[in-house]
């Protein structure tokens, strides 16, 4: 035991003191107990193996769902992007296209559109260029039809085109991207290419104009040479074109007569008719009353890695009825969809135009 005095006054016990006061603490257990009690701290506590282990799992577990959130919105913004991308595809480009498919036939010579009528709305055939223009398109024509252009994305079937022309009735643009004014004649061309600058297969279009005066001064000896400007992009990305003509399969004044659709080439193999059409006796098809567009449209990016989405690549499209199947290059991870329109040729209605069967011998001329 040490008095109080004799600690206050040995250097030696302070240090210790102070070293004591500094590792732990010390208590009394009551104010004459001598002697002291020291409780010392573990400089070198922390967590167990098993806690670590516990935490690091839990970690994991919350990085893992982080993820999946993150994979799965990523994946649902691919997709989402993907399906506006072709929705405004077809409601920008289709929609462009109806508009000038409807003045198709504006102040034609005649109200009605075949295979035979010159300077006609709808071009099927050398004969509907008309005598006094040179088309000047040598990928239009091939043993006087309208040819398939280029192999599409699908098996075993090829991309139509659509050569249309039509009077300008105001001022405007063709689809060229070039103005055109009142009254100029424009004959458009759709069809799917791509070009050196832009390697996707996009529907495109070109244009070409004349005026009336041109046509005037141009003979048949002396054709107007008809100059087309670069071809636009009116739907990107696309793997297939169809077109189909719409004409009434049976007699105009039958009431068993039906309207029928038909791609370009099965239209000139039907059967032509002998009929005295004012007064004029021509061997024609049905008049075209009709266009029916379809396309095979792709997004622009890929909608995410699912396998979802290359399975139904390699399921086969409907098609007008017709099932079209993806070439195995083209089964990836794009969306796609099948789009088409129906357009009414107002200006080729002039069904009285369509004559009777000259072999019949109450055939007059007329209706």
């Amino acid at each position: 035991k040490h008095s109080s005095s004799s600690y206050a006054r040995n250097p030696r016990t302070q240090s210790i003191a102070s070293r004591l006061e500094v590792s732990g603490h010390f208590e009394h257990s009551s104010p004459s107990c001598a002697r002291t009690k020291f409780h010392f701290i573990n400089p070198r506590s922390g967590f167990t193996l098993i806690e670590l282990m516990v935490s690091l799992a839990l970690g994991l577990i919350i990085v893992a769902a982080a993820t999946q959130l993150f994979i799965t919105g990523l994946t649902s913004y691919k997709l989402q992007k993907a399906m506006a991308h072709i929705q405004d595809s077809a409601s920008f480009g289709l929609n462009f296209i109806v508009d000038d498919i409807r003045k198709a036939n504006l102040s034609s010579p005649m109200p009605a559109v075949n295979d035979q009528i010159a300077y006609s709305g709808i071009i099927l055939t050398s004969k509907n260029v008309g005598s006094k223009i040179n088309l000047n398109c040598t990928a239009c024509f091939s043993d006087n039809k309208l040819t398939s252009f280029g192999n599409a994305n699908v098996t075993g079937l090829a991309n139509d085109q659509l050569l249309i022309r039509y009077r300008s009735p105001q001022d405007g643009f063709d689809c060229s991207g070039n103005t055109t004014a009142t009254n100029t004649f424009v004959v458009q061309r759709y069809f799917v290419g791509s070009t050196s600058t832009d390697l996707r297969q996009s529907l495109r279009c070109q244009a070409a104009q004349y005026t009336q005066a041109q046509l005037d001064a141009a003979t048949e000896a002396n054709p107007l040479l008809l100059s087309w400007s670069a071809s636009q992009v009116i739907l990107p990305n696309v793997d297939f074109f169809q077109v189909r003509l719409g004409y009434i399969d049976g007699e105009l004044e039958s009431a068993n007569s039906s309207l029928a659709y038909t791609d370009i080439k099965n239209y000139m193999a039907l059967s032509a008719k002998t009929k005295n059409i004012d007064g004029v006796v021509q061997t024609v098809r049905p008049h075209v009353h009709a266009v029916q567009i379809v396309v095979l449209v792709q997004s622009a990016d890929s909608a995410g890695h699912q396998s979802i989405i290359k399975d139904r690549n390699k399921q086969p499209f409907q098609v007008l009825g017709t099932q079209v199947t993806l070439t195995p290059t083209y089964q990836d991870t794009r969306l796609r969809q099948v789009v088409d329109q129906i357009i009414s040729l107002r200006n080729a209605m002039g069904w009285v135009t369509e004559g009777c069967d000259s072999s019949k011998a109450t055939c007059t001329g007329g209706a």
